[in-house]
Order: structure tokens, then C-alpha cells, then sequence
């Protein structure tokens, strides 16, 4: 009778339990202490979890180095270590509970439950898109990573057109070299080949020189028409922000007319609360579009002065940084690089194609605008060289 009793409480006990988490989890709260980085607060039953300004952005800092392709994660225990991150412990946090921490959803602001994942309610340490940028790099990787040793400049960079494997690295009498280990299941990759290091640095070199403004009269010459063409946006979208509230103020305007016509019954009723629905509608779709245009800040024109700033001091700053600054450097510049035997064909991302779509052109356009103006020729033919920025 006992253990009959025992086993009915130890049910009930577990059913309440479950019913309980199936709650809060319906409220947007994880049932559970909160992973690090958070701490809990409130009464119990009723715990809530919110930021801790102590350990939050050294998390979020963890999150930035593996997104930025430079850290392994045995690498970034390592750095993380020598932060100051310590668990709730007080404790090192190791290589496995790092890597549990870059897969958790929660710190993007939502949650996993039992393999399911689901809206959430706390505050979001980092971005959706750099969360997803940590699982990609975590993919192309895979788990084995947290094993690597070596920093090589170019490790996981560089992939085989043959096999489609990442290069090995290795020091043959003091000279590094770069080859695929015949990832095809014939284990005799056609393309492979023994690459110097320096061979890829000598591409990286001859991108440094095509994407720089020549000189600094022609970084400030391009950063004077950043500016002038920011100036035109700001009053555009004055204007445009103008636009949207006379939109919104009609379509409110309209809205009451119906909710004044359903309290003065002049016309069925079913009719007006069909068209305050429509108001409705159309006045949050302009709510919308008047806060993203009033969202929008000088952050374009920045980011085109800081990608032309740092195209005029990338070879500079890559000659004398450390295997880790230059890491970094190499991914705001390049996606990675493709081996085809002895070929080596870097693959640029969004920046570095535009700056070597533009920057040619550019160079050319302030010496012929120099031309101009010593001829006097510039102001009667019209020459315009802030539309090459607009392009």
C-alpha cells in the first residue's frame, strides 16, 4: 500500500511538474535556470530572467570571435579564459560548454525545449544573424575543431577545386605549406598540390593595391562625396517622413469617421467594422514604413567612410599585425580562397568587390577631374564624379 501510495505521489508530482514548464514555456519563459550570461529574478514560481551586466558582454564577445572565423573553439576557451569569463562556478568554461553555448538559441531571443525550439520573451544578447553566422562557421568546421593546435594564417580559408576539402598546413625545412588530404573516395585528388604560403600572400598583396584610394587627397576627394550624397539622402527623407504622416494622419482621420458613424448608427454596422478593419490595416503598414525611414541614420555613410578608410591602410595594417589582426583583416576582405593545382583564386565578399569594381575608376576619375581643372575644362563639360560613388 506504501510503495502504491508512493508511486501515485511520485506521478502526480511528475505530471504537475511537466504541466508547470509546458506554462511558462506558453509564457515565453525557459523553465530552467538561465544559461550564462543571465541570471533569474522574481519570486519563486514565477522567475523571470533577465540580463547580467557582469558576464553579458563577455558572451556576447565569445559569440563575435567564433563569427568572425579566426577562433577555434579550443582557441576561444583559451581567450575567453584569459577575459575574465569563469562559469557560475567560478570555474574555467571549457571547451564542451563553450561549444553547447554557440548553439543555444536563447541568447538570440529565443528558446530550445526539448529539441524544440520556441519564442521567448528575455532580452537578446547578440543579432539573428550573427547566431547564424556562428552555426555556419560551426557546420563548416564541425565538432572536430575544437581539437585544432595549430594558427596558421590561412587555416579553413583555403579549399581544394578538386575535392572540395579544406588545406592542411604544414613546415617542410621552414617553409609552410598548404595541400587537400584527397578528400574523393578515390583518395587521389587530380588537383592536388604542395602551396607556399607566401604564393596566397602575394594574392592578398595585389588586392591591397586595387582596392586603395592612391593617395590621401584621393581618401579625402571620395569621403567629401560620401558626405555631400548623405546630405541629399537626410533631406530626402524629411521629406519622405512628411509624406508618410499626412498618409497616416488621413487614414486616422478616416477611421474615426466609421467609429462615429457606428455610434450614430447612420449606416449597417457590418459595413463599418469592415472598413475600420481596412484602416486598421493600411494605418500599420504606415506605422511601419514611418519607422523604418525614421530608423535610418548616417551608419550607410559611415560604413562607406570606414571601408575606404580601411582600404587605404590595409597594407599597411597587414605588415605589422599578428597572425590573429590579420585574420580578422582577411575577413573583411575575402570570403576564402579556391586551389586549383598551383592556381590560387581568392573569392571576395560584398565590400571587397565593390571597392574592386570602383576603386580603379575612381583613381582614374580624380586624376582626370585634376586635368580638368588646371585646363578649366571641368565646370563647362559638366564632369560629375559623384555619380561613380552612387553606382
Amino acid at each position: 500500500m506504501k510503495v502504491a501510495v508512493a508511486r501515485f505521489y511520485t506521478n502526480n508530482l511528475s505530471e504537475e511538474v511537466r504541466k508547470g514548464q509546458k506554462e511558462k514555456i506558453s509564457q515565453g519563459w525557459l523553465p530552467i535556470r538561465a544559461p550564462l550570461g543571465y541570471k533569474s529574478q522574481g519570486e519563486k514560481g514565477h522567475k523571470t530572467h533577465v540580463v547580467n551586466n557582469e558576464t553579458a558582454p563577455l558572451v556576447r564577445k565569445m559569440f563575435e570571435l567564433y563569427a568572425s572565423g579566426n577562433y577555434s573553439v579550443v582557441r576561444l576557451e583559451d581567450e575567453m579564459y584569459k577575459l575574465g569569463l569563469r562559469s557560475v562556478n567560478g570555474n574555467r568554461v571549457l571547451q564542451s560548454r563553450i561549444y553547447i553555448l554557440l548553439q543555444d538559441p536563447f541568447y538570440c531571443g529565443k528558446m530550445r525545449w526539448n529539441g524544440e525550439v520556441y519564442p521567448a520573451k528575455q532580452e537578446p544578447l547578440i543579432s539573428k544573424d550573427m547566431f547564424d553566422k556562428v552555426q555556419s562557421n560551426m557546420n563548416k568546421r564541425g565538432k572536430t575543431s575544437i581539437f585544432v593546435k595549430h594558427n596558421y594564417l590561412f587555416q579553413g580559408k583555403v579549399f581544394c577545386d578538386g575535392c572540395g576539402g579544406v588545406l592542411s598546413w604544414e613546415t617542410q625545412k621552414s617553409i609552410l605549406y598548404g595541400h587537400c588530404n584527397n578528400h574523393l573516395k578515390s583518395r587521389k585528388c587530380p588537383k592536388k598540390a604542395y602551396i607556399r604560403e607566401n604564393v596566397i600572400n602575394e594574392q592578398v598583396d595585389a588586392v591591397f593595391a586595387k582596392i586603395a584610394p592612391k593617395n590621401e587627397a584621393v581618401l579625402e576627394w571620395i569621403e567629401s562625396i560620401i558626405k555631400d550624397e548623405n546630405t541629399e539622402h537626410v533631406k530626402s527623407r524629411e521629406i519622405e517622413i512628411q509624406r508618410l504622416n499626412g498618409l497616416l494622419g488621413e487614414i486616422r482621420k478616416q477611421k474615426d469617421k466609421y467609429f462615429e458613424a457606428t455610434i450614430n448608427k447612420v449606416v449597417p454596422l457590418e459595413y463599418c467594422e469592415k472598413k475600420i478593419q481596412e484602416c486598421k490595416v493600411e494605418e500599420a503598414v504606415l506605422e511601419s514604413a514611418l519607422d523604418n525611414v525614421v530608423s535610418q541614420s548616417d551608419d550607410h555613410q559611415n560604413l562607406k567612410l570606414i571601408i575606404h578608410d580601411l582600404a587605404f591602410k590595409a597594407k599597411e595594417i597587414y605588415e605589422k599585425a599578428n597572425i590573429d589582426e590579420k585574420k580578422m583583416l582577411l575577413s573583411q576582405l575575402f570570403t576564402n580562397f579556391s586551389q586549383n593545382g598551383y592556381d590560387i583564386k581568392p573569392n571576395y565578399n560584398l565590400a571587397c568587390e565593390y571597392l574592386l569594381e570602383w576603386m580603379p575608376r575612381l583613381n582614374e576619375s580624380y586624376e582626370l577631374q585634376k586635368t580638368l581643372d588646371i585646363k578649366g575644362l571641368n565646370a563647362q563639360n559638366g564632369f560629375q564624379t559623384n555619380t561613380l560613388l552612387r553606382g
